[in-house]
């Protein structure tokens, strides 16, 4: 499994940089080249992935060193539909780097696969965790379509009209990706409260994780409602989304590292 993982990562390094070489020359071998070496990526790392769900008998997923993993190949997935589906070629220059940290970082944190327990032996628990990853891959995209926004600002403004498309796109982009976050992580939650119920007889838990799980799901819900009030249109959304982005690193890495909580990632 290791080499595929390892595999995996060169080849989204190699991505990476063919796409800031592609921006640079604007020669149509680079992006096919760089097209090619995301998608080969990301078979390699569903091989690894698949190999790690053999190993453990439960879709990867448990420890921290699996979530890493999985938020990683979800965060390369969502940006492969944005390269193909749309033919969208910056977002990525944000996404990609963060998927390959978040590789780097599961290395760091590497444990052998274990069995299930017995209170997580639920499809209630898998798609917990597939809609919560499904959606930080979608809030990632959002950050980097904002990010992108708030750079496009700098450029000067002889860029006209061509910088103002640009940035209605990264808006759009960034609007979207919350959309779609938002809905998946409502279905998180609903899973989540399930499972608290079969698992320990209530559907809410007063510990961190559930509690800043709560402020992510209100704070992009905030998000939304924001893109139909007029005065928050632009750069007052776009920084919300960005400070919303490190809101779920912290949910997901900051209290599972520096709080008590029942959730092991």
């Amino acid at each position: 499994m290791r080499l595929f993982v390892f595999s995996a990562l060169i080849l989204y390094i190699l991505t990476f940089l063919l796409v800031i070489f592609y921006h640079i020359t604007k020669k149509e071998s680079i992006e096919t080249l760089s097209k090619s070496a995301v998608i080969i990526g990301l078979i390699t790392h569903t091989i690894a992935l698949s190999i790690r769900t053999y190993e453990s008998g439960h879709a990867p997923m448990m420890a921290m060193y699996e979530t890493l993993l999985f938020y990683s190949w979800s965060t390369i997935l969502v940006s492969a539909i944005v390269i193909f589906r749309y033919n969208e070629r910056l977002t990525e220059l944000i996404t990609i780097p963060v998927a390959i940290l978040a590789m780097v970082f599961a290395q760091l944190n590497e444990t052998s696969a274990k069995p299930l327990t017995l209170i997580l032996k639920t499809r209630w628990f898998e798609t917990h965790v597939i809609a919560s990853f499904a959606a930080y891959a979608m809030f990632t995209l959002s950050f980097s379509g904002a990010l992108l926004y708030l750079l496009s600002e700098l450029r000067v403004s002889s860029a006209g009209a061509q910088n103002a498309e640009l940035k209605k796109d990264f808006q759009d982009i960034a609007n979207r990706s919350i959309l779609w976050g938002f809905f998946f992580f409502s279905a998180s939650m609903f899973a989540g409260a399930i499972w608290a119920y079969l698992a320990w007889g209530t559907y809410w838990l007063w510990e961190p994780k559930v509690i800043w799980s709560f402020i992510v799901w209100f704070y992009y819900a905030g998000a939304m409602h924001a893109y139909y009030v007029k005065e928050w249109r632009g750069r007052g959304l776009v920084i919300a989304t960005v400070l919303g982005f490190f809101v779920v690193l912290f949910t997901y890495l900051g209290v599972s590292l520096l709080m008590k909580s029942s959730h092991s990632f």
